[in-house]
């Protein structure tokens, strides 16, 4: 038969496995699906970043059509209205300048619109690992929270079978939990209270009946005599 120890053993062994399975098995949901949902966000910022790039590369090309066609139009008319070289060469240089200044403005949202992109990627992969270590922080704690409970549990189910028994002047299940000298002790004051119980049990001898009780005992029967 096994002993309290190897029960209570076994039984938390038993708690603790089923514990560990249920937790594993939900922090592997919820990995699951915070990959799945980092990998969409990431593909869509990813995508997003990669088109950036062409986006303004047309407005660029619009820009400096726009431009090319202005320049041959001012030169046009100039021709035409007979403007001299003096005048045609400033309209010139303000509607290059006027180009210039546009085209870096564009540049410079282009190269913000970039470290904005890639900020995204940057926040969506931290935040990621944020979240995967906050996962594994919470289910851990879980995890301990319920081990601990479990053991309560086991244990107060323990001292609920060794009371039980030592109702009835069994004591083995306490000395087993708590050691000889706890269990001799919580033994003496049951027969102390018990007397008649214990002398018809077995426990303690006539002369031992007779000290507790200051009377004669015979067959495990209180009696007095001589």
């Amino acid at each position: 038969m096994a002993s309290l120890q190897e029960t209570f053993a076994q039984r938390q062994n038993e708690s603790a496995g089923q514990i560990n399975n249920l937790y594993d098995r939900q922090a592997q949901a919820q990995a699951a699906n915070l990959k799945t949902e980092y990998d969409r966000n990431l593909s869509d910022a990813q995508a997003a970043a990669k088109k950036i790039a062409p986006q303004y590369q047309t407005q660029a090309n619009t820009l400096a059509g726009q431009y090319e066609q202005r320049r041959r139009n001012a030169n046009l008319a100039a021709m035409t209205s007979g403007l001299g070289s003096g005048t045609g060469l400033q309209q010139q240089n303000a509607m290059r300048n006027a180009f210039v200044d546009q085209y870096g403005a564009l540049r410079g949202q282009e190269a913000g619109a970039i470290n904005d992109a890639n900020q995204k990627i940057a926040d969506l992969t931290r935040a990621y690992g944020d979240a995967q270590a906050k996962l594994r922080a919470d289910t851990e704690a879980k995890r301990d929270q319920s081990l601990i409970e479990a053991y309560n549990q086991n244990m107060n189910r323990q001292d609920t079978q060794a009371a039980t028994l030592a109702k009835y002047g069994d004591f083995d299940a306490y000395r087993q939990l708590y050691g000889e000298a706890q269990a001799n002790q919580m033994r003496n004051v049951w027969i102390s209270q018990n007397p008649d119980i214990a002398f018809r049990s077995g426990m303690i001898t006539a002369d031992e009946y007779k000290k507790l009780t200051g009377n004669n005992a015979t067959n495990g029967y209180r009696g007095i005599y001589g």
